[in-house]
C-alpha cells in the first residue's frame, strides 16, 4: 500500500548498520557520500528548475542543498585545530570556501558552482578513501 514509506525505512536501517559499524575514518567517508549524492540532487533539480520554477524542485533543491551545506558545516565544526594543525586549517579554509559558494549556487540556481563544490569534495573524498582503504 504504502511502498515508499517501506523502502525509505529499508534504506533508513540499513544505513543505521553501515554507520553503527563504522570506523571514524568511515564514517568522515560516508559524510563525503552523503554531501556528493545531495548536491547531485540539487543539480538535477537546478536543471529542472532553469525557466520555470516548479514548487517540488525548488523543494527538493532547498533540501539537497540544506543537507549538504549541514554535513560540511558539521565537518568544519569538529575539526581538531590543535592536533590536525596545518591539515586541518587547509581543511577549515576549503569548508569555509565551499559553504559560501553553495550559498551563491542556492541562490542563483547555479548548477556549475555545484559541480564545483562537488569536484573539491570527490578530490577530498578520494583522499579518505585510501585511508580508510589501509586501515
Amino acid at each position: 500500500m504504502y511502498p515508499q514509506r517501506g523502502a525509505a525505512q529499508y534504506r533508513s536501517v540499513s544505513n543505521h548498520g553501515l554507520v553503527a559499524e563504522a570506523s571514524p575514518a568511515r564514517l568522515v567517508q560516508i559524510v563525503y557520500e552523503q554531501m556528493l549524492t545531495n548536491l547531485a540532487t540539487a543539480q538535477g533539480c537546478m536543471a529542472r528548475i532553469q525557466n520555470n520554477m516548479p514548487v517540488n524542485e525548488v523543494i527538493a533543491k532547498g533540501k539537497a542543498m540544506g543537507k549538504a551545506i549541514r554535513l560540511i558545516d558539521h565537518l568544519n565544526n569538529t575539526l581538531d585545530m590543535e592536533r590536525g594543525q596545518k591539515i586541518a586549517q587547509d581543511l577549515r579554509a576549503l569548508y569555509v570556501y565551499m559553504l559560501a559558494r553553495l550559498t551563491l549556487a542556492n541562490v542563483a540556481n547555479d548548477a556549475m558552482i555545484v559541480a564545483e563544490v562537488s569536484r573539491l569534495i570527490q578530490t577530498v573524498k578520494t583522499g579518505w578513501d585510501q585511508i580508510v582503504d589501509t586501515r
